[in-house]
């Protein structure tokens, strides 16, 4: 029996989608806002001069490693290849007034925690927090313990050690340490290691589970019918269609 779509995952955006435009861009945001999106995800870095910009990659082609470059000193065109999270604020409160959409704020970086979602709590907007940074996480509990902040799993070891390799992935696999030790709010995982035993342990601690990324209409079929409390795709279009099909079942 499929789920009610009331009580259904909610579908996060991915930097804005990528179906109507390149995603990360303020074109797909806006699409995502305008198409009253229940969840969008943004991620965030800061910039030499500490501009804080929604960009997913530490270096982008043309411009740079970011953390060594000022937004100031940047030339228009390349300016405009970045949004910046006080654009993307703005626009959140232009075009959702009502403050309906919840902001997926993806944090790639230490440093900024604090001031990144102090932004967006004076914008009055619900959000929860996903960071990779077990800092990140016992901060944001600690100074912060309004915001749902969840610890993502599903990073790839730079180590050429093997036991350091199988550390890393047993320690993915079996989560529940690094969750009970950073008093995380949830966990953001990826989809390949969203086990049973992992969702059900979090359901029992009414822990927020968020599954990453999902594009493939059979795992978007099954995992709309599941018990996590959002999904996130590059595909929010096609995710709202088959959620809604399987409402109607």
């Amino acid at each position: 029996m499929a789920k009610h779509v009331q009580n259904a995952p909610k579908i996060s955006w991915h930097r804005g989608g990528a179906e109507v435009a390149p995603h990360a861009t303020r074109a797909a945001f806006l699409h995502a806002l305008r198409s009253k999106a229940e969840c969008v995800e943004i991620d965030v870095r800061e910039m030499a001069d500490g501009t804080l910009v929604c960009v997913h990659d530490a270096k982008l082609d043309g411009i740079g490693l970011l953390r060594d470059l000022a937004y100031g000193d940047l030339n228009q065109q390349q300016r405009s290849a970045i949004y910046t999270l006080a654009a993307f604020i703005e626009d959140l409160v232009v075009e959702d007034p009502l403050g309906r959409t919840m902001v997926h704020f993806d944090l790639k970086e230490t440093g900024h925690e604090l001031r990144a979602v102090d932004l967006l709590l004076s914008a009055q907007r619900p959000l929860f927090v996903t960071t990779l940074e077990k800092s990140s996480v016992i901060l944001l509990r600690r100074e912060r313990p309004q915001v749902m902040t969840l610890l993502t799993i599903g990073s790839l070891s730079s180590s050429t050690n093997r036991w350091r390799r199988f550390l890393h992935r047993s320690g993915e696999l079996f989560p529940f340490g690094a969750l009970h030790a950073t008093g995380a709010s949830g966990i953001a995982v990826h989809v390949h290691l969203a086990k049973s035993w992992t969702l059900q342990w979090c359901k029992k601690r009414n822990l927020m589970v968020v599954v990453w990324t999902i594009d493939g209409t059979t795992n978007l079929e099954r995992w709309l019918q599941s018990d996590v409390d959002a999904v996130t795709t590059n595909r929010p279009m096609k995710a709202l269609q088959i959620r809604n099909r399987l409402s109607e079942q």
